[in-house]
């Protein structure tokens, strides 16, 4: 075993390598045929693995460093695995992690994280990094980033460091390295380090905790598994026999028009979105993947047609002003989903946006992301320049730790609570109460949402019978402590040409109880508001009490657009309302 093992890595290095030398330019789908001999190798340990065999250690003599390199990680690798079942999840795929163009080999667990990492450097393989065996963390992270962790003990002192970074052409580079040794007897931690310029020096823990604080940031600590899987390559599993159907559809992300066919199939591809069994992969060959990028992309749209969802629609506008419009995959409520933009001729993904992520623009076509993550809030300004590029104009981060930070050119630096608010109310918190981000980007941008499939009912007559509500916050406006609105809107005596629209609407204000300690009394006032629609030409109208304008029906949101309004409770703009039993959580 231990010859032949050797054998066959040394012929296929040298097979790919003799036929590198007729090419001098290679495409992507050519540099993955370069990892073949690696692919080869690591399927005859598995293969090995699973049949009870013993894997004696490789034979590096006459293999170059770069080889024996190889050889000795992928043995190290497949002899970690504890038994023939973990040996099964082992697999491999391919992601171009620095947009070179190169696709990198990524060894990976169907389950745990990443094992090892490989590009292509003089037209051979080249091992970037490895980790296996006991104590060891390597996963994936945010902005195609990595995050590995390496433990070691001796006697009662354990040393863990870690590292973060990122792929940067045939090299690993490293944004931090940082770590600590800690007494497991005494359940202290001896000394906090840094390693820089190759040099390592001691630090103290506020400083540590700042090197630390990047690792909450690129992964998401309350749900691995979720960012693990919308990083994950394709991954092909060298002892699972997968028989895919020939008639299964295809992930086109070749053209907008093939965008919005995809997106359209697969939010109807499940009747129920079941988290569990998206982390383990069995949603992974409900389509076919013309290419690595097709699956990754296939990846992050499912995910999100299936989170805090309505009916999805699109629209394509120029959002950098160089004349070539960007696809918008939006809700009806003009929540954005993804937006896609084109470079030298092809659709790119800028981002996706699900759960605790949103996006909305503002009036010059910049693109406004929130995050919330339990314990943090982060609210990030992005550009789309006319070069293509999604250049971040300005973060501001509110830490666990009690910190504001601000990161812009850059560079992040601690800022005053007093001045993340400044900025944050001055600059990046541009809609005005009563309105919310999703109803801004409609109010001032130029989309117009056309649904991906057109409803099957008559919209209008469906929603006589739903009672539609808006919550609003109002602390700015009323000028007062935890104020809010709740509107709701009914509609009565409907026919084909007329309706009565009832309006009621309840402010509130909570304020301290002054005969006791930590509670609130609230304070409600209603009113109510009642107009006659009418069926102008296909268009539901209303005008009377100091207001004017229409109605738009959806298949879950009803948006009524004020033209006109002298009341202070409804301002001009557009104002959509959900169903009420979908607004049950809202104050």
């Amino acid at each position: 075993m231990k010859q032949f093992l050797t054998i066959l890595l040394c012929l296929c290095l040298l097979l790919t390598a003799a036929a590198c030398t007729q090419e001098t330019e290679t495409s992507y789908e050519e540099q993955k045929s370069l990892y073949d001999g690696i692919i080869a190798e690591y399927t005859a340990l598995l293969t090995a693995k699973q049949n009870g065999e013993e894997l004696p250690a490789p034979d590096t003599e006459g293999m170059d460093e770069r080889e024996a390199a190889i050889a000795t990680a992928l043995h190290g690798i497949v002899d970690a695995c504890k038994d023939a079942e973990v040996a099964k999840n082992l697999g491999y795929g391919y992601k171009d992690m620095d947009g070179n163009g190169t696709p990198e080999l990524i060894l990976l667990s169907k389950h745990a994280g990443v094992k090892a990492i490989f590009t292509i450097s003089d037209k051979k393989p080249l091992l970037l990094e490895a980790n296996y065996g006991k104590g060891g963390a390597f996963l994936f992270g945010t902005d195609r980033r990595f995050f590995i962790e390496r433990s070691t003990v001796e006697g009662n002192i354990e040393e863990s460091i870690v590292y973060i970074g990122r792929v940067d052409g045939d090299k690993m580079a490293y944004s931090s390295i940082y770590g600590g040794l800690y007494d497991m007897d005494k359940k202290e931690v001896l000394e906090y380090f840094q390693i820089k310029d190759g040099e390592r020096t001691t630090i103290d823990k506020e400083t540590h905790d700042e090197l630390h604080r990047e690792y909450g940031r690129i992964i998401s600590t309350t749900d691995y598994g979720r960012t693990f899987k919308l990083l994950t390559p394709y991954i092909h599993l060298p002892l699972v026999d997968k028989t895919l159907d020939e008639n299964l559809p295809v992930a086109d992300f070749s053209s907008y028009a093939a965008i919005r066919e995809t997106y359209k199939a697969i939010s109807t591809c499940l009747e129920k979105f079941d988290h569990a069994k998206w982390l383990q992969g069995e949603y992974d060959d409900l389509f076919t993947f013309p290419n690595d990028v097709s699956f990754e992309y296939y990846t992050q749209l499912l995910y999100t047609a299936y989170r805090d969802a309505s009916h999805e629609g699109y629209d394509e506008i120029d959002l950098n002003g160089d004349g070539q419009d960007e696809l918008v995959i939006m809700n009806e409520d003009y929540t954005i989903k993804a937006i896609f933009t084109q470079r030298k001729g092809k659709p790119v993904l800028l981002d996706a946006f699900f759960d605790m992520k949103s996006c909305w623009l503002d009036e010059k076509g910049l693109i406004h992301v929130d995050r919330t993550d339990y314990y943090e809030l982060e609210y990030s300004l992005y550009e789309l320049t006319k070069d293509g590029d999604y250049r971040l104009v300005y973060s501001i981060l509110a830490a666990e730790n009690g910190n504001r930070y601000l990161t812009r050119d850059g560079k992040t630096e601690i800022i005053s609570f007093e001045d993340s608010l400044t900025l944050y109310h001055n600059e990046y918190c541009c809609y005005s109460e009563p309105f919310s981000p999703n109803e801004y980007t409609r109010n001032v941008s130029s989309l117009t949402y056309t649904p991906l499939v057109e409803p099957k009912e008559d919209l209008r007559k469906a929603a006589v019978d739903i009672t539609w509500h808006k919550y609003a916050n109002l602390e700015e406006t009323s000028g007062k402590d935890w104020a809010y609105s709740n509107t709701y809107v009914t509609f009565d005596n409907a026919t084909d040409t007329r309706m009565d629209m009832n309006v009621r609407y309840a402010f509130t204000f909570l304020y301290p109880d002054p005969d006791g300690d930590n509670s609130l009394l609230d304070d409600t006032t209603e009113s109510s508001l009642k107009l006659t629609a009418s069926n102008r030409d296909g268009v539901w109208v209303f005008e009377g009490a100091g207001v004017k304008g229409h109605l738009e029906f959806g298949q879950e949101r009803l948006w009524i657009i004020f033209e006109e309004s002298s009341d202070q409770r409804f301002p001009a703009g557009a104002h959509c309302y959900f169903a009420q039993e979908d607004s049950e959580d809202m104050p």
